[in-house]
């Protein structure tokens, strides 16, 4: 989903064809502590939220509302969190 969405025109995941430079890497993305460039924690709650709507918590922030489903938040949310 990752891939086939627009997330991989922006992000790089090593290992994938994600390879743009956009905007921040995400291969240790679970990893970090923070996200949003400290905005929030990261833990899947508020990975959720961020991709929900990344301008209620960071205005003016790069990263636009894609209006994802539900069921696409889920996936991204259980696949972002593999990536330690």
């Amino acid at each position: 989903l990752f891939l086939s969405l627009t997330c991989s025109r922006c992000h790089t995941i090593d290992g994938t064809t994600a390879d743009a430079k956009i905007a921040p890497d995400l291969t240790h993305i679970a990893a970090r502590k923070e996200l949003g460039g400290g905005v929030i924690s990261n833990n899947p709650k508020n990975l959720r939220l961020w991709l929900q709507d990344p301008q209620a918590l960071k205005p003016g922030c790069k990263m636009p509302n894609f209006k994802l489903s539900h069921e696409h938040l889920d996936q991204l949310v259980a696949y972002l969190e593999t990536l330690k």
